[in-house]
């Protein structure tokens, strides 16, 4: 940490598709935002920091700002990996203060506002977090195959089952599997062999279509949309425990689609999000220099 206090707060939510960087003042107020390149803690860190760096550089408000003038707080997929974490933390530039979470962590502080609550983000994968005063807790994000059950990821894999299934007549064939068999020529064993190279991504590339036919009607896209709902609700539930009074945001791409799926106590505590993950992370920033009432420091 600098021995001068931050002037500057920055905020930054590094994706696998973009990179989102809010700044505030000391007062909170809004400097500017700018969105960039993918940053990811798990590609090589000091890619990634450029990529970082050049996003925060594209505000207007910030050219030519020393770092060590602002204090940063990183949100980013992947920090319960140590060896990426470390490299990652490494590779950083010299800032007033730094300090690199989770992207559920500022997801979370950006849905309520920096107070207490707790989020499930619904997108290619899914996890959960919660604050409850100095308590923090997560849940799910462990990665997909093995988990993100309800994600679009596992929405895409389970539509694959369902038309690999109906095309050797384990099950009806309706208009789920006939959408996916079409891409591959209706040709089962092409669709299989797509399968087994392709990336949670790829597989979220139809969570679409199961949206879309459900929408229509069809009984397998609900029945898959209904699961997923089951699915982030326990990592919900997982979160509140006995927390009864902490409310729920759910963010992601697919937030809209499953909260009407949540189980109904949850839907009954949902909030809509403040918010996003990278004004999160600018309002965390922020905080750790905000003059505590009781001390005035």
């Amino acid at each position: 940490m600098a021995d001068r206090e931050p002037r500057v707060f920055i905020g930054v939510d590094g994706g696998a598709s973009k990179t989102r960087v809010v700044a505030l003042d000391a007062a909170g107020q809004v400097l500017g935002t700018a969105n960039g390149a993918a940053a990811t803690l798990n590609g090589r860190a000091d890619t990634s920091w450029a990529t970082i760096v050049e996003t925060i550089r594209a505000i207007d408000a910030l050219v030519g700002l020393d770092l060590l003038a602002a204090s940063v707080v990183v949100g980013i997929a992947g920090t319960e990996i140590a060896p990426a974490y470390r490299a990652f933390v490494a590779a950083a530039p010299a800032c007033g203060a730094l300090e690199v979470v989770s992207d559920a962590h500022i997801a979370c502080a950006g849905a309520h506002d920096g107070g207490n609550g707790a989020i499930v983000s619904v997108g290619t994968g899914v996890v959960g977090f919660c604050r409850d005063g100095e308590t923090t807790a997560r849940a799910g994000g462990w990665g997909f195959p093995h988990d993100d059950r309800g994600s679009g990821a596992w929405l895409g894999m389970e539509a694959v089952g369902h038309a690999l299934a109906a095309a050797d007549k384990r099950c009806p064939h309706d208009r789920l599997a006939d959408r996916l068999l079409a891409d591959f020529d209706h040709d089962p064993g092409a669709l299989a062999g797509w399968a087994c190279s392709a990336q949670a991504g790829d597989f979220a590339g139809y969570a679409r279509a199961v949206v879309e036919l459900a929408d229509r009607g069809e009984a397998s896209a609900e029945a898959l949309l209904e699961a997923a709902g089951r699915h982030v609700s326990a990592v919900a539930r997982a979160l509140i425990g006995e927390r009864r009074d902490l409310l729920l945001a759910l963010t992601g791409g697919l937030a809209a689609i499953i909260a009407p799926r949540l189980d109904a106590d949850l839907q009954a505590r949902s909030t809509r999000p403040v918010h996003d993950g990278a004004h999160g992370a600018a309002l965390m920033a922020r905080h750790a220099f905000t003059p505590s009432p009781e001390t005035g420091s």
